[in-house]
């Protein structure tokens, strides 16, 4: 069964709020050294220059999902 990019990722968004979160955590400090820049980093990043990422869109579109699926966990274990 072929996943999608979003569907891969699921869990790999968890821990972040923001898509500039989800950056950060793929730069390295390598990076920071060279490019003096966290922005200019996150572009780079943005643009696979550090491997594969998910795309703005992907990110909020897998971070709603995974919302949404918390939500529903937590009212089925709620007693009635």
């Amino acid at each position: 069964m072929e996943y999608s990019t979003a569907a891969r990722a699921h869990s790999t968004v968890t821990p972040f709020k923001v898509y500039e979160d989800y950056l950060d955590s793929k730069v390295t400090p390598v990076d920071l050294f060279y490019l003096k820049s966290r922005e200019l980093a996150r572009r780079l990043v943005e643009h696979g220059h550090n491997g594969t990422v998910l795309s703005r869109e992907e990110f909020e579109e897998t971070k709603a999902a995974e919302q949404a699926a918390e939500a529903a966990k937590s009212d089925r274990s709620r007693p009635t």
